[in-house]
C-alpha cells in the first residue's frame, strides 16, 4: 500500500464528500469533524457518484436513487444497491489528507 497525499485539510469542508482521482480510480472522501473517510466515488446500484451524496452520521445516501451505505465499512445499509463501495484507510498528516490503498 503506498500513501498519496489528495490535498489539503482545508479543501474537505466538514460534513461533504469532495471527489479525487488517484491512479485513475474515483474516490470520494468525507471530513466528518476530524475523522475522515474514503469510498470508491461510484455507486454499485447505476455507477453515479456519491462524492455529492448525504451524510447523516456515518450513514451515506446516494442522491441519486437512495441506496446508502456505511462511511466505516462501506456495506449497503438501504438498497437498491445490492453491494457495498470498497473503502480505503485515509489519515491527516500534518495539514494534509493522506490516503493508502492499492492503487
Amino acid at each position: 500500500m503506498s500513501p498519496i497525499t489528495v490535498g489539503q485539510l482545508t479543501n474537505f469542508p466538514d460534513g461533504q464528500g469532495v471527489g479525487v482521482v488517484i491512479a485513475g480510480r474515483r474516490l470520494a472522501i468525507f471530513r466528518l469533524g476530524e475523522r475522515l473517510f474514503a469510498i470508491d466515488d461510484a455507486c454499485p446500484h447505476r455507477g453515479f457518484p456519491l462524492n455529492d451524496g448525504v451524510v447523516n452520521g456515518l450513514m451515506l445516501r446516494c442522491r441519486t436513487h437512495g441506496s446508502c451505505f456505511d462511511l466505516e465499512t462501506g456495506a449497503v445499509v438501504r438498497g437498491p444497491a445490492a453491494i457495498g463501495v470498497r473503502t480505503y484507510r485515509v489519515r491527516i498528516d500534518g495539514d494534509s489528507v493522506v490516503v493508502e490503498g492499492d492503487f
